[in-house]
Formats: structure tokens, sequence, C-alpha cells
């Protein structure tokens, strides 16, 4: 068609299909830095999908003056449940999200239904006006991004639905069982979501108990080390102190997880000896530990400390439960 055909031409270009990336490279380095289990996803619109979606809900963008504003899709998807909230922090810190166009479903007591994660987001300046300016101009295209954050149980259901009941609504609209069994087995996926943290929980405090420090270590905060393994003198340390070892088995994940997601970890690798330090110096405070922290870590945890003080303050109404997987100790 040639409507497609001249929308193709702003988008085929080098430059301009190596955007997405660009776009996505801040919070895929947060992560990676954070450690925690993920992957990343990027797309660029095809000229046909976009076409087709303007056409399909033109009288909804013209009547409420909308625009398109999933130009470039980003999906993050996560390894486990308890990681989203940790996740959503770093994109609050990394883009100018949108709330008011952006989805975060409740989930409800009485009835499952898919839980949406989609965040629009403004385009950076030098994102933006890379595109050719005629982009902008002649068609209802917003300069903004989406992005999804899903977990690996439920990225392929969402994929399925999206393709077979989303973009065909009115083939399913009398077939309200068909839904309801299609709902029920993302409702088996999120408890597969939820299961498998409760084991590795479970795992972690049979480690605690048998005093297997690293094996609880890993299982517990679940991130890709630098490097795994305690060293000897940190290890002999821990040993000799069990009520240590419980008050790290039972310390919160999402602290240390943010402070490596951040700068102030700049030179402090992701090992299994600085998390122990970390966490000392975020939640713990054992002097005796203290002495065997470098200045670095201890001056940049308190830096860190400091700024999340001063964000509570300002904005305490954002202070968030992590995911409850039921397991306690």
């Amino acid at each position: 068609m040639r409507e497609i055909e001249e929308l193709s031409k702003y988008l085929t270009n080098d430059k301009v299909r190596g955007l997405r990336k660009a776009l996505g490279k801040d919070i895929q380095e947060k992560l990676s830095k954070s450690g925690i289990y993920f992957h990343i996803f990027s797309r660029l619109k095809s000229a046909g999908s976009i076409w087709h979606k303007l056409e399909w809900k033109k009288e909804e963008y013209i009547e409420k003056d909308k625009k398109l504003q999933d130009l470039i899709g980003i999906r993050i998807v996560l390894y486990y449940m308890d990681d989203v909230p940790i996740c959503k922090e770093l994109l609050r810190e990394t883009y100018s999200i949108i709330e008011k166009d952006s989805h975060e479903d409740i989930p409800k007591v009485n009835e499952f239904n898919p839980i949406r994660m989609n965040y629009v987001c403004r385009m950076p300046e030098e994102i933006s006006s890379a595109f050719p300016r005629e982009l902008w101009e002649n068609y209802r295209i917003d300069k903004t991004f989406e992005v999804q954050v899903r977990t690996t149980f439920s990225e392929g259901w969402h994929e399925v639905d999206h393709d077979v009941r989303y973009k065909h609504k009115e083939e399913w609209e009398e077939h309200y069982e068909f839904s309801r069994e299609l709902n029920g087995i993302y409702a088996t996926l999120e408890i597969c979501d939820r299961s498998m943290v409760n084991l590795l929980e479970r795992l972690a405090y049979k480690n605690y108990k048998n005093m297997q420090i690293e094996a609880m270590l890993r299982n517990k905060f679940r991130l890709r080390f630098e490097n795994p393994v305690l060293s000897v003198p940190l290890m002999e340390f821990l040993q000799k102190d069990q009520d240590l070892v419980k008050k790290l088995y039972r310390a919160d994940r999402e602290d240390p997880i943010l402070f490596f997601a951040s700068g102030y970890s700049e030179g402090i690798p992701l090992t299994v000896d600085n998390l122990v330090l970390v966490c000392n110096e975020l939640q713990l405070g054992r002097k005796d530990l203290e002495e065997r922290t470098p200045m670095l870590i201890r001056e940049r945890a308190g830096q860190w400390k400091e700024k999340k003080k001063e964000k509570q303050e300002k904005n305490p109404e954002n202070v968030q439960k992590v995911v409850d997987t039921g397991f306690y100790l």
C-alpha cells in the first residue's frame, strides 16, 4: 500500500533502526550492575504495524486527541517475581515516566486477570531528534516509548494473548468461557512465579540451618555474582557466628541490590564478600564486621543510605512493600 511505503521511508535507515538499542542501553546497564537475572528486548514498530494501529484506533485518537505512544517498545523479562519492585524503581530512576498514560494493575483478591506493567515514557531529546521530523509532523505519533515488565512465566502467556485475543477482541466477545479459561492459564503461571521464589527461599532456609553459608546467600539473593565464592577469612568469620548468619538470612535483599545498581557502587564489584559487607553497612550494623570492611564500601553505603532517606522524605507514598511470596522465618 502506498501509505505504508510512504511511512516506511522514515523508519528503514540504519540510524533510525539503531535507536531502539540506544534507548534501552541505560536501563540494561543498571539491571546488569544490580546482578538480577533478566533478559531485555526492544523493537521499532514496523511501518505496516503503525499504519494498521493508526487506522484501527483512528476514531479514538481523534476523539480523545491521542497519539500512538509505542513507536519503540522495550520489554524486560525477569526470572523472579520479587525482582519486579526493584526493576520498577530502576525504571523510575532512568526514564521520565508519564504516569497518567501508564498501566500498573493491582491484583484483585477474588479474581485472576492479566497484570499489566506497561510504562509510557518520554523520549530523550537526542533520540526523538534523530527521527525524521516528518514522522512527528505527518502522523499521530507521540515522542514517547513503552516499557513492559514481565516475568519469565508470564512472558509467553502475554505473547499468545496479544496476538490471539487482543488483536481480535470481537471474536472473543461471545465466548466468555474461553476468555475465562485463558485467564485461568495465567493464574496457574502466577502461582508458578510465586512457587519458584518460595522454593528458593525454603532452600535458603535449609542452607541457613545447615550453616551452608555460600549456598544460603546464592539462593536468597539470586544474583549474577562476579565471584560467587566467599573468601576464606570471611567464611571462617561467619562460621563462628550463627546469629550473624541468621541476620544475613533475614536481611532485606532489595536495598543491597539497588545499591549495586546505583552509581555509588562504582569500583565495588558484585562479589559475595562485598554483598555481605554492604548488607552489614545498610542493615545489620555489626561493629566487628565493619572493621573488616574497606573504607570505600563504608563511605559509599553511607552516602546511598542518606540519599534513600532524602528520597523517602520527599515521596513517602512511593515506599512499597516487596512482593509477598508467603514464606517467613
